[in-house]
C-alpha cells in the first residue's frame, strides 16, 4: 500500500518540485515523466547493447526476463558525488541536452532500498525532455547512446535537495539511485 501511494504522489511531487529545483541543483523546469503515449512496436521495451563491466561501489542491478531490474544497494555509506555507470552500452543515437527521450526506470532510495518510482509498474515505457527532470536524472541520460541502461547515483544536490519530496518518501538527505534503460531519443 506504501509502494502504491508513493507511486502515485511522484507525479504530483516532480510538478511541484519545479519551483524548488532551482534550489536543489536541479531544471528548474523539471516536470513528471509520462508514460508514453507514442510507444510503438518498433520501440523497444528494455536496453539491448552490450553488456558492460561493472563498477566497484555502485548499487547491482540483477534483470527479471522482461528487463525490469532488481536493485541492491551497498552497504555504505551513500556516495556525496553523481555517479553514472553504463551497465549495457548501446549503439544508438546519443542523447543530447534538451532531447525528448523515451525510457524505462526505477527509482530507489539508497538509505532503504524502496523503489520510490518507476515505468515498469506501469506498463510502459516514458517519453519526456531531459530538460523536464532533475539534474542528475538527465546527467545518467545526456551522452549515452539509445539502446544503453545505466545506474545513476544522484546525492541530494543533484536530486530534490534540501526539501526532498516527502509525499514520496525522498528526505532532503537522501541518495537517488535510478536505472535507466533509453530506448528512443527524438
Amino acid at each position: 500500500m506504501r509502494r502504491s501511494l508513493a507511486l502515485l504522489a511522484v507525479p504530483a511531487l516532480l510538478l511541484s518540485l519545479a519551483a524548488c529545483a532551482g534550489d536543489a541543483g536541479g531544471s528548474s523546469d523539471a516536470a513528471t515523466p509520462s508514460s508514453s503515449s507514442q510507444a510503438t512496436s518498433d520501440v523497444p521495451l528494455r536496453a539491448s547493447g552490450e553488456p558492460q563491466a561493472p563498477q566497484d561501489g555502485f548499487p547491482t542491478v540483477e534483470l527479471d526476463a522482461d528487463g525490469r531490474p532488481t536493485v541492491t544497494v551497498p552497504e555504505a555509506d551513500a556516495p556525496t558525488e553523481l555517479g553514472v555507470e553504463t551497465l549495457i552500452k548501446g549503439d544508438g543515437a546519443t542523447v543530447q541536452a534538451g532531447d525528448t527521450v523515451t525510457v524505462q526506470y526505477q527509482g530507489v532510495i539508497w538509505n532503504t532500498g524502496e523503489i520510490f518510482d518507476e515505468s515498469w509498474s506501469r506498463g510502459a515505457p516514458a517519453t519526456f525532455s531531459t530538460d523536464q527532470v532533475i539534474t542528475g536524472f538527465a546527467d545518467g541520460m545526456v551522452g549515452q547512446t539509445v539502446g544503453s541502461q545505466t545506474v545513476v547515483v544522484i546525492p541530494p544536490a543533484d536530486g530534490y535537495g534540501e526539501a526532498g519530496a516527502p509525499q514520496a518518501g525522498i528526505s532532503g538527505t537522501d541518495t537517488l539511485v535510478f536505472v535507466i534503460d533509453i530506448l528512443a531519443v527524438s
